[in-house]
């Protein structure tokens, strides 16, 4: 049950600050947020309006915490079945490093920004453009 709760947080610490991520940018004539997720969008950098705050999407955020969670829970019981004590030490201490992270990650990200949470962001093509939109999508780290 700790392992699983330990990859939890430190999945969703992952995903909200965007270190692995595709960025979209959508070209049209007004001035549209930038939308970020890997593998699913999961929300913008602004919302539509010149604010400091942005939109959360519900449906690719919990998919990309599911996706992490899966990876990241591999590599921690990949580090549990390592015999060597040293190692074994090692990767408890990188455990609790990245938990403690991750809680301070995610109480910065909840309590800082101002999230508007909606489902999903296909919700933009029918309420704001009526156009099919070209959206270039760039691969980033640590953005």
């Amino acid at each position: 049950m700790k392992r699983l709760l330990a990859t939890l947080c430190i999945a969703v610490a992952f995903t909200l600050p965007h270190f692995v991520t595709y960025k979209y940018v959508c070209l049209t004539d007004e001035n549209w947020p930038d939308f970020y997720g890997f593998p699913f969008i999961q929300s913008t950098d602004r919302t539509w309006i010149f604010s400091m705050s942005g939109n959360l999407y519900a449906k690719g955020f919990i998919g990309n915490v599911l996706f992490w969670s899966i990876f990241i829970y591999g590599l921690v019981y990949f580090l549990d079945t390592i015999k060597h004590k040293v190692f074994r030490v090692f990767g408890k201490i990188v455990i609790v490093a990245l938990c403690v992270m991750s809680v301070v990650v995610i109480s910065f990200e909840a309590f800082v920004f101002d999230w508007r949470l909606e489902w999903d962001h296909d919700n933009f093509k029918m309420n704001y453009y009526i156009q099919d939109l070209d959206c270039e999508k760039t691969f980033k780290f640590f953005e």
